[in-house]
Parts: structure tokens; sequence; C-alpha cells
């Protein structure tokens, strides 16, 4: 195998959370995929739709919450972590390593409450999102001395809810980095418990489920297992809509991956390809340092990786804030609606690729040129 010594602003691997890795393959298929393309309407933009705090003030006073005097506000740490969506029942690792970090956890063991909210920051102005998931800590093990000091923690954690931010308290020390930052927080639940939506939660079921019977039809090559759809549920709680959103944002990751893969193999084809030409005995692990290869080459390793980043863009948002927008939901009801939007995309990809497929093959009525089925609707 051939491998590039230090290529420039390589493919990296998103560390995402996953979901059952059961529930979905990955099948190995040719290069090209008819019906990627959006519809002429394009997909919704979701981060447009979310709502953030306004821009962290460093001159801003450092405000201090007595519990005793004011037992009713409650105030979490927070610990941003980038553009990464979490879900109401999941669970996460998570490696300590920045001394504010070690702080945080240190005080949240001492004080026993085990919990601090992590927002997600818009990837353009760095704000912070004003609803956010809450980790509690199951697990904490120090591992200090196995890393030399690199990882002070590894610590398992629950999604157990979701708060409201309704305020920063210390803003200076995220610039400074000498202490983790604090919020006034209220706890976030569903205003609609009540209302019967059993209806509409059958019929998202229904539609999740064909969707994967026509993924199999289709023979997509990263698709959901038949046997998943007799576990679906689209409900309140734990097992209900919250897992079927963990499970297509493992869909949309492990798309994601396999278009790193397919990636990564392009640029091995095409260094392996240059070696063989020039005489290069394959048979064993062969490392060429990028700036030696010629310059033809290296412009295709550009244009490969450039090609990545544009195809790839679309995804890594799929991945992120649609799942964000799920979390900033303060109904069932609006939660369902947005969810079904996300199905929907699916459901025009599937059928616009069905027809591309039909079209090639002729109308022959090949195995290929099936039509799907229909996605069950609302009544």
């Amino acid at each position: 195998r051939a491998c590039v010594a230090a290529p420039p602003a390589a493919f990296g691997r998103r560390d995402a959370p996953r979901r059952d890795p059961a529930s979905f393959r990955l099948f190995a298929s040719g290069s090209g995929d008819p019906g990627e393309s959006a519809d002429d309407d394009g997909p919704r933009d979701y981060l447009a739709e979310l709502s953030w705090l306004p821009p962290l003030d460093p001159t801003k006073e450092i405000e201090e919450i007595d519990p005793e005097a004011s037992p009713q506000t409650m105030v979490l740490p927070l610990f941003p972590l980038g553009s990464t969506a979490y879900l109401p029942h999941s669970d996460h690792i998570l490696n300590i390593f920045e001394p504010r970090y070690r702080q945080m956890y240190s005080d949240i063991l001492f004080n026993g409450s085990r919990r601090f909210a992590v927002p997600v920051s818009n990837p353009e102005t760095g704000r912070l999102a004003t609803v956010a998931p809450v980790f509690y800590l199951e697990d904490l093990k120090e591992v200090s001395e196995q890393t030399d000091d690199a990882v002070k923690y590894v610590c398992s954690h629950k999604v157990i809810g979701r708060v409201r931010i309704n305020r920063t308290l210390n803003d200076k020390v995220w610039g400074d980095r000498t202490t983790y930052l604090k919020a006034v927080v209220e706890p976030l639940e569903d205003g609609d418990d009540d209302e019967d939506l059993s209806t509409r939660e059958r019929t998202l079921t229904d539609r999740f489920a064909s969707i994967i019977e026509n993924q199999t039809k289709l023979q997509e090559p990263v698709r959901f297992t038949e046997n998943l759809k007799a576990t679906l549920s689209a409900a309140r709680g734990e097992d209900g809509l919250w897992r079927m959103a963990g499970l297509w944002q493992s869909l949309m990751q492990n798309r994601l991956a396999a278009k790193e893969s397919e990636l990564s193999d392009e640029i091995q084809k095409l260094l392996r390809q240059y070696l063989e030409s020039q005489g290069q005995d394959m048979r064993s692990k062969v490392t060429v340092q990028f700036d030696s290869l010629p310059a033809e080459i290296r412009a295709e390793f550009t244009r490969l990786q450039q090609q990545y980043r544009e195809e790839s863009a679309a995804m890594v948002s799929a991945t992120i804030y649609p799942f964000v927008l799920l979390v900033q939901c303060d109904t069932h009801a609006e939660r369902l609606s947005v969810f079904g939007e996300m199905l929907e995309e699916e459901e025009k990809r599937l059928q616009a690729k069905v027809a591309l497929q039909s079209l090639f093959s002729g109308g022959m009525g090949g195995a290929d040129a099936k039509g799907l089925d229909e996605p069950p609707t609302e009544a």
C-alpha cells in the first residue's frame, strides 16, 4: 500500500456521536451516485433557523450568583464542543485535557451536580446556541499516568435533558481560558405533553420504514438494515422520536465517512498508478513525500481534495444543524414536523435516483428501474 507523507489539508475524520451501529450498513458501491442533487428549491436552511446568544463580551463584569440567596436560579457550567449535535438519551465519552475543563469536572464532582450544558457554536460567528443538551457524568477515569498527563480524564456521559440559556455570567474567561464558562439556565420541557399526536407519529414511522425499504430496493451504498423497521417509533421518550433522530444522524455521519473513504481510495489509486509507472515494487508499503511528486500529480491531488470539500460541505451540515433544531424545538409536534422535512429530503432524493436509473435503463423495466413505494401521507 502506498501512502503520501503530509499532503496539504488532507481529509480528517470528524469525531461525531454515533448510535446503534448495527442499524445500518455500508455496502460497496461504484463511482457516482445518480440522484444526489437537490430539487430546484434547494434544501431547507436549518442553520438559519437556530437561535443564538449574543456574542460573548469579555469586557462585561463577572456576575456572581449566591445559591443560598437565589435558590430558584439554576447555574450550569458550559462546555461548548464546536459543531456537534448531541441528542437527548444519547451516550458519549469525552477525553478531558484542557486545564479549565479539568477544573470543571473537579467542581461538578465536588458539588455533586455532575451536570453541564453543551451548546453548539455558530460556524460563522462563534455565538453559542440558546438551547443546549445537558450532560450527566456517569463515570470518570483518571488516565494522566497512562497518557503522561496529555489527557487527565476519560469521562462517560448520558444526555439527560435540555436547557435554555438565559445569560452567561463570566464572558471574560472565554478569552483568557482561566476557567470555564457559567450560565443561568432553565429546563426546557415540551409544551404539548398532553396532546395526542399518535396519528402523526404513526405516519412518520411509516415514512421512515418506507425509506428503509426503498434504500434496499435501490441498493444504496449506505443504508439502514431491514430488521430495523419493526423497532421504529416516533412517540415521546427515549425509545421514540429521539431514537429515530439518532438513527438518522448515524446515517448522515456514515454517508460522510463513506465520502471520505471514497476520496482516500481515489488518492491511493492515483498514487499507485504513478508509482507503478515508475517501476516501483508495490508489494510492500511505500511512503512518498508530497513535494517530491510531479506537478501534475500534485495538481490532481489538490483537485480531488477540493472536489471532496465542495461535495461534502452540505453533508457535514446535514449531520449537525437539523439535529440542533430538533433539540431547540419546544413541542413534540414541532419536532415531528422538522423530522418529517428531514425525511422528505431523502424521499425526494430516492425518487430522483430511481427516475434517473429508469431513464438510463431505457425503460426496459429492469430491477434497477422498479418504482419506489410512495411515502405515506398525513391524514
